[in-house]
């Protein structure tokens, strides 16, 4: 044992040695190598070891690394390397980087608050801080011009619906007619009359260049814009960014913060209905749309409790959107501004070649029996269609009571009884 160990010392020297060089050329420290090595968990044991390997080397002193250099200040020595462990890195939160701003006073990112991003919302949100942080404009100002720029690309799609609409009332007796021819035609089972009709009346409409389904594009399309303002604004109220609570106008300068006196939630409702009373967007007055208003004027009382509570920011969303609408309604009403845009002109028919309009429930009672009606009619020509079939591919179907090849009816040429046949 003894013998093998002097004849591996020159082996230990030079793994030392090109262990030592490959250090200086690498700026490591020596604690590590040696505490891997020895597989040493005590300081204190670590340093003899040390201190032998450097002596052995024959390394100057300049070399030669300061262990007790390594350990850094405010860590005892007598625990073990073991047992010491990163402390794990904790991202700030939401409410670090608003304390942290409030502190400091610089406002963080949307980006940083958790908001923006490439959805309707968060591009909406970075439209209105773009505003804010570029044209240094307020924040009430800020979101009253996006609404201002919303509001005005729709105004081609509001021009084209009022045109439709129009011209669907132009036409609407025709229509109604044919309608009646269709609705008919089903109730009868007549498929030949009823693709007829459905064609003329296809025809018609593009004829004169109206859909009943176009005047339902206006509301799908500002549907969208409404939900992208009201989440985009609340989101940024109830975080909240710091700008935002001094950005408001007159009494409601907080703009994360309810109205306090009530007064916009109750000129929200106003305008709501004003723009009931005026006819709706397009300002074109529809008889069939009565229990449709009735049902708005509801809502828009409804409303105002429920939505009382919201920030002041949505409501500047709002009113400023409720305010273009009535404005618009009113600018569609000039008649130089309808020539200018070439709107056509609005026929008012007779009312006895109108049919008159049918209730909600009523209406809805008439479709469900035309629909029963339909499907009754087409059930019967399957059922007659799968007779049909059966008759000509089937086994003949009996007709009879007796066998004619194997029995002679009583009467036809005289009346069998007992096995003989008697003639008359």
């Amino acid at each position: 044992m003894g013998s093998s160990h002097i004849k591996s010392a020159p082996r230990i020297r030079h793994f030392t040695d090109v262990t030592w060089s490959w250090l200086r050329r690498n700026n490591i420290g020596a604690m590590s190598v040696v505490g891997i090595r020895y597989n040493s968990t005590d300081i204190e044991r670590t340093q003899p070891a040390m201190q032998a390997a450097d002596t052995s080397s024959g390394l100057p002193d300049a070399v030669v690394p300061n262990i007790t250099s390594e350990v850094p200040l405010g860590m005892s020595t007598d625990v073990p390397l073991t047992e010491v462990t990163p402390v794990p890195f904790e991202a700030p939160t939401t409410h670090d980087i608003m304390q942290a701003a409030a502190e400091t006073g610089v406002e963080p990112s949307l980006t940083e608050l958790g908001l923006g991003g490439w959805s309707p919302i968060g591009l909406l949100q970075s439209t209105i801080d773009m505003f804010h942080s570029t044209l240094h404009l307020p924040w009430w100002a800020s979101i009253v011009c996006c609404t201002l720029i919303a509001r005005s690309l729709m105004f081609p799609l509001i021009v084209k619906g009022q045109k439709n609409a129009i011209n669907l009332n132009n036409v609407m007796p025709q229509i109604q007619k044919m309608n009646e021819k269709i609705n008919q035609a089903r109730a009868e089972g007549n498929k030949f009359e009823l693709a007829h009709h459905t064609a003329e009346l296809q025809a018609f409409m593009k004829k004169h260049g109206v859909n009943p389904l176009k005047n339902f594009l206006v509301p799908l399309v500002q549907m969208p814009v409404f939900v992208s303002f009201f989440v985009g604004l609340r989101r940024m109220a109830t975080l909240p960014m710091m700008s935002m609570m001094t950005g408001g106008l007159f009494w409601f300068t907080d703009l994360t913060a309810s109205d306090p006196y009530f007064i916009l939630p109750l000129m929200t409702s106003a305008t709501m209905l004003t723009i009931i009373e005026l006819g709706s967007e397009l300002g074109v007055e529809n008889p069939q749309m009565k229990t449709m208003k009735n049902v708005m004027r509801v809502v828009a009382v409804m409303i105002l409790p429920l939505t009382a509570s919201f920030p002041t920011a949505i409501f500047t969303y709002w009113m400023t959107s409720n305010t273009f609408t009535i404005a618009q309604i009113s600018l569609l009403k000039v008649p130089a501004v309808r020539q200018w845009l070439k709107m056509p002109h609005k026929i008012q028919h007779d009312p006895a070649s109108v049919k008159k309009s049918e209730g909600f429930v009523k209406s809805m009672k008439q479709g469900w029996k035309n629909a029963s009606l339909a499907s009754e009619v087409e059930n019967r020509q399957r059922r007659a269609a799968l007779r049909w079939k059966e008759a000509g591919t089937g086994p003949v179907p009996q007709t009879f009571t007796y066998d004619p090849t194997k029995q002679t009816p009583a009467g036809a040429h005289g009346i069998k009884t007992k096995g003989t046949v008697r003639k008359k």
